[in-house]
Order: structure tokens, then sequence, then C-alpha cells
């Protein structure tokens, strides 16, 4: 596997699309216990800061890259290329391809089930063992997760606050795999659209995002921060 590098002091292992689906099959064979984070410029921008978004990155078990932000950062800062995997359609194949059993948790009730249902007809051979939207209490999410028992947990209530529940539930659950899957259910329900090749290639689907969802421009205030931090790192060699 590649190696750990460090960008803005923020743990991140830039990653193939092979070498991602073979640790998913590591965690869920060995039984580990953890989850992991999707690294972006959001979280790598305020890692130092945030004692708290810190303590919950470098307590997971796989800090991956996440978008633009992070693949451009390990790109200037350590020369390593990181593919832009989709994460959570990486798990759920993974699933469905060796019958893991899965929990899904998160997003609104309609777009919950209606996710669900496309789920189960396209990946027919997933065990899905459970699923509850994202508006239950998130201590009864656990208690239900700790009575039945699943390999794999995914997590659809965005980011950070996807990790900061995964952190939660693998301190009270053992033998658990948990990954967020932040938008990945609405874009399955048909909610939203995955950005075309296009604009994922091209360091873009941030852009494409921020069409679907204006609301989201605050948050995109954070990259012209980001990069310029970023760049200063690149400029001193740090």
């Amino acid at each position: 596997m590649t190696d750990l590098v460090r960008i803005l002091d923020c743990p991140c292992y830039p990653v193939t699309e092979d070498e991602a689906r073979l640790k998913i099959k590591e965690f869920v064979d060995k039984q580990s216990t953890g989850y992991s984070v999707a690294i972006n410029a959001e979280k790598l921008s305020t890692y130092k800061e945030d004692t708290k978004l810190r303590e919950i990155i470098d307590n997971s078990l796989y800090p991956y890259p996440d978008g633009a932000g992070a693949v451009i950062g390990a790109k200037w800062l350590h020369k390593k290329h990181s593919a832009k995997i989709n994460f959570p359609i990486m798990t759920l194949e993974e699933c469905n391809k060796h019958g893991w059993a899965l929990f899904i948790v998160g997003a609104k009730e309609e777009t919950h089930n209606k996710a669900i249902e496309i789920i189960k007809q396209r990946y027919p051979n997933i065990n899905l063992v459970g699923n509850m939207h994202g508006y239950h209490d998130q201590q009864d999410i656990i208690d239900t997760i700790a009575k039945i028992k699943p390999q794999v947990v995914m997590i659809a209530m965005g980011s950070p606050r996807q990790e900061y529940f995964a952190h939660k539930l693998t301190n009270q659950v053992s033998n658990v795999f948990a990954t967020g899957c932040g938008g990945a259910l609405d874009i399955i329900a048909g909610n939203l659209k995955r950005a075309p090749e296009f604009y994922i290639n091209n360091n873009l689907e941030w852009l494409y995002r921020l069409v679907q969802e204006p609301w989201r421009w605050k948050r995109q205030l954070v990259l012209p921060v980001y990069f310029s931090k970023l760049f200063k790192a690149k400029l001193f060699g740090k």
C-alpha cells in the first residue's frame, strides 16, 4: 500500500482503486474496529486548529483523499499520485462481491428508503442486515447496530458529522468497519447527479456540486484559504 503522507500535517493515504479495495477487504476480513475518513480541503485547512476533528482523523483506520484538495496536496508536497476513487460505491461493490453483512444509516427518510430499494436491486448479493434514516436518535442507531452486528456500516450524514458518528459508534461497537458516504444515497436515489468524468479528471468536481447545491458556497470559501496554505507549504518545503 502507498505510504502514509502528511498534507499540512494531516495524515492521508494516496490510493489507487485496487489498493482501496484491498484495504476494505483487509479491514472486514480481520474484523477490524474502526472507520475511514474522507480527507478534503476543508478538513486539511482546519486540521491544526480543530482539536476534535484532529482526534477523529488521527484515530481513523483509513484517511484517504476525497476531492481535488487532497489529491493536489499529495502531488504538490510529496509527488504522490492518488486516484479519484468513489469510496462509497466501491464499498457497496465489495459488500456485493463478498456477501458481507451491511447496515446503512443516514439521509432523509424518503431519500433513504428510495436509495435502499435501488441498492437491493443493483447489488443483490449484499447481505443488508439493517438500515435506518438519519433522523433517528444517534444512540438508538448505535444500539440497533450493536444488536445486529454488521461487518460494515455506511453512514450518510454529511462530513464531518458522519465521521464524528463513526468515531462514537466504533467506541461502543466492536468488529465493525464504518465509512461515511456523504451524498451517495442522494445520488443513488436520483436527487443529485455525480459529476461527469470531465469535472472529476480536471479537479472541478467541487464546482459541479456547487451548481447543484448553491447553499454550499460558504463551505467553498475554504478553497482559497487551503490553497494559500498549500502553496506556502510547497514554497518553503514543509
